[in-house]
């Protein structure tokens, strides 16, 4: 845990230093959120500008940060059993997002800290709307204790109504995203005559 918390520190000092924000994601930033930690933790999961991507990798070798795995979503780095899980977010109106997910997602305010150390983290809108990707990929009898435990957290940070107006937008996307799939693997208008 506290090789976590160094990690946490350190690379986000020097991203400030380089100008680079950084958002922590998914489990320390609820833990950042709400200014305790909760539980262990397996990885840190960082979101950073798509655009300073080959910056934020510079950073993250001159930490001693290796064993690049490029994923679908992102990458993975580690160094001495820390797993740093990456994706970007993108300016869509002026504000950054991670791709697909509610406006407002990445605030560039430190809304959040690690024993007294301010770091920006994802809204608790984005991590409900992540976690309606999980819901859909992960069976619920296939959820670990900390899944349910992190989900009431985050439920009781985003309301009733909010968090149908979520689902109604998870739903929207998930439902483009299936008719761009049929769209891709449908022929060509040539040859469907």
């Amino acid at each position: 845990m506290q090789k976590h918390i160094e990690a946490i520190r350190s690379i986000f000092c020097l991203a400030d230093r380089r100008d680079i924000a950084l958002w922590l994601e998914s489990g320390w930033a609820i833990d950042a959120r709400l200014g305790k930690i909760t539980r262990e933790h397996e990885d840190i999961d960082i979101a950073f500008p798509s655009e300073r991507q080959q910056d934020y990798l510079a950073l993250l070798y001159s930490l001693g940060f290796g064993d690049y795995q490029e994923m679908d979503y992102g990458f993975l780095m580690s160094q001495d059993g820390i797993l740093l899980d990456c994706e970007p977010c993108r300016v869509v109106e002026g504000e950054y997002v991670v791709e697909g997910f509610p406006k407002g997602s990445c605030p560039l305010e430190k809304e959040g800290q690690i024993n007294g150390f301010p770091v920006r983290c994802l809204s608790w809108d984005a991590m409900y709307f992540e976690f309606l990707g999980y819901m859909d990929d992960v069976p619920r009898e296939k959820w670990r204790d900390r899944d349910v435990v992190s989900l009431e957290i985050i439920k009781a940070h985003v309301t009733a109504e909010r968090q149908e107006d979520l689902k109604r937008g998870y739903s929207e996307r998930k439902a483009q995203q299936t008719l761009a799939g049929e769209r891709r693997c449908a022929p060509p208008p040539e040859a469907r005559r």
